[in-house]
């Protein structure tokens, strides 16, 4: 019950938060994700094409390449672009949070500030242990992931029916939220002191919270990647590309509010179950006004 009451909190404050962001003006922070979405979809397509050019040219001078070498480099380099590719297009989500440190640190603090009042002084090098945290700590939930998702694959693929689509694409699902709704509690467990372990305990007992939070935010994601995958199988009638067009830039707009939106509701949720106005670490408004 504990798991579903969590849940619930997490869900509601993604509401809450959006209307947050538009009441206190803080809705400029989209233009950040948007910009990186655009930058990891260009380096993405780049890759692409580096890597169907290479193929394409292996395959036309499959016959000229006169050594095991020149075979060899070719597809190494074939095997590079197209890890490149799928790190940039697969694993948007990860590097959206790990890019994103430095400007979702300061909008959670802009958010706990308004509900609380806290501050917290400003340090550079602290800036860098937030950033450096970030990153560390999605790689590793990016790592455990993806072997338990190749687990989940290998027992998958021994049984059939509807077990098997619950193995591969269900319990993904559930999991990749989890690990994405743990990387924005930690933004506020980081104030909190909480190192590594201890946030990961934290959120453990908090699953509900995590599964509601990366929820939303991976939903939006893989909204906007299936119907940009289906735009080219679509009918090239004016009506239908209107329609998908337009679905295209909703889903699109979709995904870049919800890092911020995650990021938002996570610091609201986190009021709620630990009241944040109690953090000793943070610089309280009484305590600010004596100063």
């Amino acid at each position: 019950m504990h798991f579903f009451k969590l849940l619930g909190t997490g869900l509601k404050n993604y509401w809450r938060g959006i209307q947050f962001l538009i009441r206190h003006r803080l809705y400029w922070f989209v233009i950040f994700p948007v910009v990186l979405f655009l930058l990891i979809f260009n380096v993405g397509q780049y890759f692409e094409d580096m890597e169907w050019s290479i193929r394409h040219d292996l395959n036309q001078r499959i016959t000229e390449i006169d050594t095991i070498n020149g075979l060899i480099w070719k597809t190494v380099k074939i095997i590079f672009y197209d890890a490149l590719y799928y790190l940039f297009t697969k694993f948007t989500m990860y590097l959206v949070i790990m890019c994103l440190a430095p400007v979702l640190t300061i909008l959670s603090e802009k958010v706990e500030k308004i509900i609380t009042g806290n501050t917290y002084k400003w340090n550079f090098m602290q800036v860098v242990k937030d950033i450096k945290r970030a990153v560390r700590l999605n790689l590793r939930l990016l790592l455990i992931e993806y072997l338990i998702l190749i687990i989940l694959i290998g027992l998958g693929s021994l049984i059939g029916g509807i077990t098997q689509s619950i193995f591969i694409y269900i319990i993904p699902l559930i999991i990749g939220a989890y690990f994405y709704g743990f990387g924005y509690i930690d933004y506020v467990n980081e104030r909190r002191r909480l190192n590594i372990s201890q946030s990961i305990h934290f959120v453990s007992r908090h699953k509900g919270l995590a599964v509601a939070l990366g929820g939303i935010y991976s939903a939006c994601f893989l909204s906007f990647n299936y119907f940009y995958l289906k735009m080219e199988s679509i009918p090239s009638d004016t009506n239908t590309q209107l329609l998908w067009g337009t679905v295209l830039v909703v889903t699109f707009l979709l995904a870049a509010i919800a890092p911020i939106a995650a990021v938002t509701s996570s610091t609201l949720s986190m009021h709620e179950i630990v009241d944040l106005s109690k953090n000793e670490y943070a610089t309280p408004p009484e305590k600010k006004a004596t100063v």
